[in-house]
């Protein structure tokens, strides 16, 4: 089957969209290793919860706050990691979603799908998951000077978007 100009663009866009998202996490991850010590501070002040703002009197919630060192830093260690991994997983099926262009490569098209499928989940993971849910709402990230929430809703949404585009069957006809 010849491919149409049409399908080309829609599998080149997909690949495209696939590289950016792991561009975007490999980028998160490489910023946390690289400037460890500004991105600790948030985590550490969103997990001891000692930078609520002063209108916040949630003394019930403020119980959950965790004050070891040690576990603080596993709690980062697992974000970064995460993010890495959303980064070369995406990255990896944007790739193989490349090489499923050639004529010859139609057998990297599911791979590489799968492969950014993966990826994508784990964004939704940690971003929704890590920042949203149990940095947002367990630990009151929302009435804390350092608030990642926007951002890991920003986030959430475009991965989302990515899984549902990505993975949406190609039309060969030019419409």
């Amino acid at each position: 089957m010849k491919t149409t100009p049409h399908l080309f663009a829609q599998r080149l866009s997909k690949a495209l969209l696939a590289l950016s998202i792991g561009l975007f996490g490999l980028m998160v991850a490489s910023g946390n290793l690289l400037d460890y010590d500004s991105n600790w501070q948030f985590v550490r002040h969103v997990l001891s919860m000692d930078t609520m703002q002063p209108w916040f009197h949630g003394d019930a919630l403020r119980g959950r706050a965790i004050h070891s060192e040690a576990i603080q830093r596993l709690a980062y260690a697992a974000i970064i990691a995460g993010e890495l991994a959303v980064g070369l997983l995406c990255a990896a099926g944007g790739a193989m979603l490349l090489l499923a262009l050639r004529p010859t490569g139609r057998i990297w098209l599911p791979r590489g799908k799968a492969c950014f499928t993966l990826g994508a989940t784990l964004a939704i993971l940690v971003w929704h998951t890590g920042f949203a849910v149990i940095g947002g709402e367990y630990f009151a990230m929302w009435a804390n000077q350092f608030n990642g929430q926007f951002s890991a809703y920003a986030f959430t949404g475009i991965a989302l978007l990515a899984l549902i585009y990505v993975n949406q069957p190609e039309s060969s006809a030019d419409e």
